[in-house]
């Protein structure tokens, strides 16, 4: 029996919940400061890290702002939102297995990296991967924050070439 598999088994055996559809414990984390390099990408100690279940805007992302009816690039300042959430503080990692190495939990002094993103409204959630995160999306959507105070492209979509009208010349 596989590691996990047994931590699991002991989990439900002693009353422990485990929520159905997500990951395994993590493996073993890391610790250090971060260096952020998109607003879902992290390194720390040298390791790089995908921030769990949530999808921000790529670098050099262009969005719309609606009230100035202007292209801005969304993917940095999503970086520069995860940059204000980790400033001054330590970061934790911890790896999900069964998602690979490089897709993990990341904490700055115990808050979730991954919901303050998707609760400022600078990454939507990866519905792929977990529900976890969409009461905070629905939050900034009504409240009309981060990306939702325009128009985007989601950034899985992106990557695929779809861009918004106005940025063709």
């Amino acid at each position: 029996m596989r590691r996990w598999d047994c931590l699991l088994l002991l989990l439900t055996l002693s009353g422990t919940p485990v929520l159905a559809g997500e990951p395994a414990p993590e493996a073993e984390a890391v610790t250090g400061r971060p260096e952020v390099l998109a607003g879902d990408l992290i390194e720390v100690e040298g390791l790089r890290f995908r921030l769990y279940a949530i999808d921000a805007p790529e670098p050099g992302q262009r969005c719309l702002l609606s009230l100035l009816r202007k292209l801005y690039d969304c993917g940095e300042v999503a970086r520069s939102a995860l940059l204000d959430l980790t400033a001054g503080t330590p970061v934790t990692c911890a790896p999900l297995p069964d998602l690979g190495l490089e897709v993990a939990r990341c904490q700055a002094a115990g808050y979730d990296l991954s919901e303050g993103m998707v609760y400022t409204g600078w990454a939507p959630a990866d519905r792929g991967v977990s529900e976890r995160y969409l009461p905070f999306e629905r939050q900034a959507k009504a409240r009309n924050h981060g990306l939702w105070r325009g128009r985007f492209v989601a950034p899985w979509d992106w990557r695929r070439g779809r861009r918004l009208p106005e940025e063709t010349p």
